[in-house]
């Protein structure tokens, strides 16, 4: 469960040029200091901003973005993407009346790369893609959805953590910038020394929806090697039509499967997909298992 708190705005007094230029320095230096747990725990706070939004949390399937958005297929997606398992620490800032998204994303970024991030990716304006699909699909903040061209996004690394930064101008004149700080955890080189791969088993729906499978797709990536067993089940039909009814929309499903597989450049060759019926009592009609092999 998200934990969400929010903080009364905090107003600075008036401070000298070399006042001012302490305080950021200062607390520059705290951006990338490292708990005893490995992550790292400040950044400074942007003057007379106010907190709209504050996680410290464990997730499941973080995004990792390193190229635009795009929408394909009816599935938002991106050409250079992770799925993580791992430690958010986020803040999302609503700047004081007067300032940019400009401001806000240079504040920050400058910040990180004088502290040695690594840039991975950047983009403004209508080079991001559409701010929706960050807002909605990569961030699940819809206060975040604004202008397309009133928009930046920042990613960079420094050791195991990733670094985010996007900043936006929504319709009503509103800034918000949000900074995250992401450390994997390191379930992949676990597996991989344990010398195995576990499966899974998830919903499916039409269309069929990318970011589900994309643990499963980043395992076969990783792994040329590695060939997978795909069952699709669909609950036990009652009568001779629904058995035929439900049989159709399986092999549709299998259909789209292989081609969201082929889509992201995993051969056919290294999958077999099976269709069948099950007793298993589910709120869902279909659902698939994934079972890697070797």
């Amino acid at each position: 469960m998200n934990t969400t708190t929010v903080k009364r705005q905090k107003f600075f007094p008036a401070l000298s040029k070399r006042t001012t230029a302490v305080f950021l320095f200062s607390a520059a230096l705290l951006l990338l200091t490292p708990s005893t747990s490995g992550y790292a725990i400040e950044h400074p706070a942007y003057p007379n901003a106010s907190v709209t939004q504050s996680v410290d949390e464990e997730r499941q399937n973080h995004p990792i973005i390193t190229d635009r958005m795009k929408r394909v297929h009816g599935v938002v997606t991106s050409d250079a993407a992770q799925w993580l398992d791992g430690k958010l620490v986020r803040t999302v800032y609503l700047l004081p009346p007067g300032h940019t998204s400009n401001q806000g994303f240079e504040f920050y970024v400058n910040s990180l790369r004088d502290q040695g991030v690594e840039t991975l990716f950047e983009c403004r304006s209508f080079s991001c893609g559409a701010s929706n699909f960050w807002a909605n699909d990569i961030f699940a903040i819809p206060t975040l959805y604004g202008q397309d061209k009133e928009q930046a996004y920042y990613i960079g690394k420094k050791q195991a953590s990733y670094y985010t930064v996007y900043a936006v101008r929504r319709g009503n004149g509103r800034i918000y910038t949000l900074v995250d700080i992401f450390t994997p955890f390191d379930h992949w080189s676990e597996r991989n020394a344990e010398q195995r791969v576990t499966g899974f088993v998830i919903p499916l729906t039409d269309p069929m929806v990318n970011a589900d499978l994309m643990p499963f797709i980043t395992q076969m990536r990783d792994n040329p090697a590695m060939k997978a067993l795909l069952m699709i089940r669909g609950q036990m039909p009652a009568t001779l039509d629904e058995f035929d009814n439900r049989l159709m929309q399986m092999d549709k499903l299998r259909q789209m499967l292989l081609q969201l597989m082929d889509d992201q450049e995993i051969s056919s060759a290294r999958l077999r997909v099976n269709v069948s019926f099950d007793n298993t009592d589910t709120a869902a009609p279909f659902w698939l298992e994934a079972v890697p092999l070797q």
